[in-house]
């Protein structure tokens, strides 16, 4: 019977004749592998070891995932305040003659319900200039801190 990586060699002593014994040889590297009828085969302890390697990089990736997923959330959290921000800066500067002010409030539209925001208008103190400067802030919670963008211009 013929089995891959196996081969019948003579030893020494033996006949030359058809039939004769002759000495099973594993050519492979790792004759550890072979069962007693020469069939390679993989041992539990390897298959175990495979197995444990395969689930550890499956949480690792798992927890990859996820990392990714929260930063996604919190760039389209910044992104929405930027553009908040932007707007509410818009419409102070539209105002003229810009008065000093402290305020703050919250976003009418239901989609913005998590957003709040604070402005402030004040002169610069630099001598013969009429300068404002204009400070708008978007506010939200993001788990359990409090984050914020901020825009400042100068007119």
């Amino acid at each position: 019977m013929k089995y891959p990586g196996v081969e019948r060699r003579k030893a020494e002593g033996d006949k030359d004749r058809a039939g004769g014994h002759g000495q099973v040889v594993a050519s492979s590297p790792h004759p550890s592998r072979f069962t007693p009828h020469g069939i390679k085969g993989f041992t539990l302890l390897e298959v175990m070891v495979a197995v444990a390697i395969l689930a550890m990089v499956l949480v690792t990736l798992l927890g990859v995932k996820n990392r990714s997923t929260e930063n996604v959330m919190l760039a389209d959290r910044i992104t929405t305040a930027t553009l908040l921000a932007k707007r509410m800066m818009t419409e102070t500067l539209a105002t003229v003659p810009l008065q000093e002010a402290d305020e703050n409030g919250e976003f009418e539209e239901d989609e913005f319900k998590d957003y709040t925001w604070q402005k402030t208008v004040s002169p610069v103190p630099i001598e013969m200039a009429h300068i404002m400067e204009v400070r708008v802030a978007v506010l939200w919670k993001e788990g359990g801190r409090q984050e914020q963008v901020e825009l400042k211009s100068y007119e």
